[in-house]
């Protein structure tokens, strides 16, 4: 069942798809959609069939799995927006596809931190694989899914110090708890995963260079969670399969191993 406020935010953004596309889709010539029986994203039809997903497809598809061929498969839910965003049947406008990037960007924003964890996480990775270069995916990276993936991270960055504090992650777990910044290491989490050995990664490398290592005289465990450490630790790691190639750009204190454990508790 929809929330209030999900329901505002999927019939706003509808809207705001609508009125974008049309003008779009007039002033250019379309590819003609690949002839395919049932691919990755395609929805129900009102005839029962299956057709190629529209945006406002695949933003309904997080909320109204029904429209899906199997509903019940979490990931199924992510594949409309994929498709769409990759343009992997046919090609759309720019307005078209920011517009549905930065709609499930904004539906991220607009959630609780574990208001429905698993849609947010599935939001997370839908624009992580529209955005990556090498996914294992027809169609072609969408920078407008990137440029979504920042903005979340940027604005939680910007809510958590609004009242004063100068870490953002120290704030969250202040404010919300060990777990209060899933949100923002999600986020920073996916624009490195989008690009590991580019602007991803140059991202979270700028992230450690801004931002300051704890005091290593402060008591682990009792001490709040940093910045540093999480953009470094995201850097340090290849998908837990060991050291990440650029590892050697970061900070000293951050590639000595025992070092960083002692400044920040990873191992």
């Amino acid at each position: 069942m929809l929330r209030c406020g999900q329901t505002e935010l999927v019939r706003g953004t509808v809207v705001l798809v609508a009125l974008l596309s049309p003008g779009e889709v007039v002033a250019q010539e379309r590819e003609r959609p690949k002839e395919i029986l049932l691919g990755p994203g395609m929805v129900l039809d009102e005839d029962g069939g299956w057709r190629l997903p529209t945006p406002a497809d695949a933003l309904r598809a997080f909320w109204e799995p029904s429209i899906l061929p199997h509903p019940e498969n979490w990931a199924a839910r992510t594949e409309p927006a994929i498709a769409v965003l990759r343009q992997e049947y046919e090609r759309r406008s720019t307005v078209e596809l920011d517009a549905l990037a930065n709609a499930l960007a904004d539906s991220i924003l607009a959630s609780d931190m574990t208001e429905e964890y698993r849609l947010q996480d599935d939001i997370f990775w839908t624009l992580r694989l529209a955005a990556i270069g090498d996914a294992d995916r027809d169609g072609a990276p969408h920078t407008g899914s990137f440029d979504a993936l920042v903005r979340i991270y940027e604005t939680i960055v910007a809510q958590a110090l609004a009242d004063g504090g100068t870490d953002p992650v120290e704030e969250l777990e202040r404010s919300r708890g060990p777990s209060g910044d899933w949100q923002l290491t999600s986020a920073l989490q996916a624009i490195f995963s989008a690009d590991r050995t580019g602007r991803g990664a140059d991202y979270v490398l700028a992230v450690v260079a801004a931002n300051e290592p704890p005091n290593i005289e402060d008591v682990w465990p009792m001490r709040l969670g940093s910045l540093w450490c999480e953009a470094a630790d995201i850097v340090r790691q290849n998908s837990g399969r060991g050291d990440h190639p650029r590892k050697g750009e970061l900070p000293p204190l951050a590639q000595d191993d025992e070092m960083f454990y002692q400044l920040c508790g990873y191992h």
